[in-house]
């Protein structure tokens, strides 16, 4: 069972909550809930707002959950590193609020050390070039084949690319809270 189910589970337990209820409260179809809250469909932003002040959880914990069932231990440790070396690196005067594509810097130096383009990669991975630099600069969803073509490429793993990607997209709060909730049994 998802870790997102279990904790769910656990504190509409505690509240002496059903799904249908819950389903009631946020003003939402129970059937979609349902498959949200089973791993089988993304939760929507407006469920997100709707259920996390009557689970008590913030969104970096709930998306935890969510990490924790997505990925391996060993994603989002490496994540987790390399936010913390990319803000151990950043300037005093750079705004705290300034998203850093991390995917984007790293993909880029590891093309500059090779002496490579992006047009270069593009034909390399047999990929069209602005698809592949809109996914590059996290503007559209990097998909599984085009990832594995890239490793292959670049000569590094798909679980490095992975982790890059989530460096960028989540805090490191909610890195930490997916850590803590890899391989973890709820009771």
């Amino acid at each position: 069972m998802a870790i997102v189910t279990k904790k769910i589970d656990k504190i509409l337990r505690n509240k002496n909550l059903s799904r249908y209820k819950l389903s009631k409260l946020i003003d939402y179809r129970e059937n979609t809930l349902n498959h949200m809250i089973r791993g089988e469909q993304s939760f929507s932003d407006t469920v997100k707002e709707r259920i996390l002040p009557i689970l008590e959880v913030s969104i970096e914990e709930f998306e935890g959950w969510i990490l924790a069932d997505k990925y391996s231990k060993e994603i989002i440790k490496m994540a987790i590193n390399t936010k913390l070396d990319r803000s151990s690196r950043r300037s005093l005067t750079a705004p705290q609020d300034d998203i850093e594509l991390i995917l984007t810097a790293k993909i880029d130096e590891i093309l500059q050390n090779k002496n490579i383009s992006r047009t270069q990669l593009s034909k390399l991975i047999k990929h069209d070039q602005s698809t592949l630099n809109r996914m590059i600069t996290g503007k559209e969803t990097m998909s599984k084949s085009v990832i594995s073509r890239i490793a292959i490429a670049l000569e590094i793993t798909e679980n490095e690319i992975k982790s890059w990607i989530l460096a960028g997209k989540y805090s490191l709060k909610t890195l930490k809270t997916a850590l803590l909730n890899t391989n973890k049994a709820v009771n």
